[in-house]
This record gives structure tokens, C-alpha cells and sequence, in this order.
């Protein structure tokens, strides 16, 4: 016996199909583009940045001995005067400089303190040493969708509650 699939049956299931599979879609944070912007696949929304950002890329770059990525985290006369200095060393002296400057940070703490604006932010970055840490007020600004350091503090020695290394319990 020969068994005839109704069309109305098939587009219904294919548009309810469909839908089902936009919601899931939609649930995970994907959209379809509008057209006015070209046609791609699937589009994935992401957060907007945070000052956050800006000094943890930083910290990456410099720790990869990423001379241009770290240039790029900066902006203003601060940005002006780390690319001489980068010149002046020659490509290997800044990146063994930007490597050994960071080689014994354990960890950093990055604290925004104030949001003058939407656009300014000021924030403490705290870095951890095996034997101390020190403290440093850095300045941002919202450049181009991303966070730039504008001005940075000289760090300051500070003793931590519990020093690095220190047993949670006894």
C-alpha cells in the first residue's frame, strides 16, 4: 500500500521544525544577522568590554613577550613614550624586558575604583609576588570598543594580610 504524504501536513512540520530550532537557537545567545549588514551564517553576542579587560590583556601580552600586542593596550602620550622606549631597545631588548618584568608575578588582583563616565575608568591593580605585592592606580579610557591604559601610577610596595604561599589551615 502506497501511502501519500499531505503537503499541508509537510510545510506545517517543516515551519514548526523550524521555529523550534530558532528558539534553541535564539536560547543560546545566537541571532540571525540583518541584511543590511552582509550575509553570515550565525552571529554570537558578546559582552560588552570591561576596564577589566584592558589590564588583563596587558598582563597577557607582556608575559608573551608581545611587544605589539602590548603597545596596543595603551593610548595617549603613556602609549607615545613606551613605543620610543620600545624603538630605543630594539625589538628582543623590549621583549626580554617585558618578560623578565613580569617573570615573577604570581597573580594580580585588578580592582575598578571609580567610572567618571561611561567612557573613563580608574582601577588598582594589585600584583603577587612570592615575597611581597605591589599596588598600581592605572587610568583607562574606552578607545575604538576597547579598554587602553591612559596613565599609570609608579607601583607601591604593600604588605598582604597573608602572605603568598601561607597554608589555609594548620
Amino acid at each position: 500500500m502506497i501511502r501519500r504524504i499531505d503537503l499541508k501536513t509537510a510545510l506545517t512540520c517543516g515551519a514548526l521544525l523550524t521555529v523550534f530550532a530558532l528558539a534553541v537557537l535564539r536560547s543560546n545567545h545566537w541571532q540571525l544577522p540583518n541584511p543590511p549588514s552582509g550575509w553570515r551564517a550565525l552571529t554570537v553576542r558578546r559582552a560588552p568590554p570591561n576596564p577589566e579587560d584592558g589590564i588583563y590583556a596587558m598582563f597577557d601580552a607582556a608575559r608573551a613577550g608581545d611587544a605589539k600586542a602590548y603597545l596596543d593596550c595603551f593610548s595617549g602620550p603613556l602609549r607615545d613614550q613606551l613605543a620610543a622606549t620600545a624603538r630605543d631597545d630594539a625589538a628582543a631588548g623590549f621583549k626580554s624586558y617585558l618578560l623578565s618584568q613580569n617573570a615573577g608575578v604570581q597573580g594580580m588582583a585588578v580592582t575598578v575604583t571609580d567610572r567618571p563616565s561611561p567612557d573613563e575608568a580608574r582601577a588598582r591593580l594589585e600584583y603577587v609576588y612570592s615575597d611581597h605585592n605591589e599596588v598600581q592606580n592605572i587610568r583607562l579610557k574606552l578607545e575604538g570598543g576597547r579598554w587602553k591604559i591612559v596613565n599609570m601610577d609608579a607601583t607601591q610596595p604593600v604588605q598582604p594580610v597573608v602572605p603568598y604561599g601561607t597554608k589555609a589551615t594548620d
